[in-house]
């Protein structure tokens, strides 16, 4: 497969959370307590520029657009959106080398555990939501599918099919466009831990009082609940 079909050219991208930005959020909380407002503030840019996008591309993945816009306000602001291709080569660049008989390093993590997009998700599930295994992808096309995702369609696009697919793991034949509070956070922890922990263990998180062992397990999916509203007002800002 040739990485040029993977995604189509589209430059109007929010801008990305750089370096720079994190040195001013960095800055800000430390100095002024302002840091918090700043990050904010590009969370809910980069939710308003997208807003159509998210509940586009919702609709057609069949799941609600509060929830993908949840997942984008939370991941969005993270780790300098630069710094993730970096790794990602450094990665990839050890795993030859290791193969080869070469010394274990920093970087011994499989590139398809790197997570990449501002919205951020693993090559390996974008892979596998696309059909494709990343281990079998060839190196070019691996590059061709990340530069992909760090276009803001794609990168959502990924994220909805995933989402999707998480619902439907803990909660087989679901209205996957119309979710219950417990299917919402089940879906944010998903996204955040993965699938390996059981279902039940998630859901007897959500009653824990806070600070209780195994409380952490929904952690995510709650902090998304309680962002809710706001992301919902964003996405129906004119």
């Amino acid at each position: 497969m040739s990485g040029r079909e993977f995604c189509a050219p589209d430059n109007s991208n929010y801008p990305k959370w750089s370096s720079w930005d994190v040195f001013k959020w960095q800055a800000l909380s430390e100095r002024f307590g302002g840091g918090r407002a700043y990050l904010t503030a590009y969370k809910d840019g980069w939710v308003v520029h997208n807003k159509n996008r998210i509940v586009e591309i919702a609709k057609q993945e069949k799941v609600p657009p509060v929830l993908l816009a949840s997942v984008a306000w939370a991941e969005v602001g993270g780790k300098p959106d630069g710094t993730k291709k970096p790794v990602f080569f450094e990665r990839s660049l050890q795993t030859w080398f290791n193969q080869r008989g070469g010394a274990p390093g920093i970087y011994d993590k499989p590139p398809g555990g790197t997570s990449v997009g501002a919205v951020s998700i693993q090559m390996r599930n974008a892979a596998r939501e696309l059909g494709l295994s990343i281990e079998e992808m060839s190196f070019s096309d691996q590059v061709a599918m990340l530069n992909c995702l760090n276009t803001d369609v794609f990168n959502l696009t990924v994220v909805a099919k995933h989402l999707r697919g998480l619902v439907l793991h803990d909660y087989p034949g679901a209205d996957t466009a119309n979710l219950t509070d417990e299917q919402f956070i089940a879906a944010g922890a998903r996204y955040n831990r993965g699938t390996t922990r059981p279902l039940a263990d998630i859901t007897s998180s959500i009653k824990l009082p806070p600070g209780a062992r195994g409380r952490e397990y929904s952690e995510y999916g709650r902090r998304m609940i309680e962002h809710r509203e706001h992301v919902s007002r964003l996405l129906n800002r004119y």
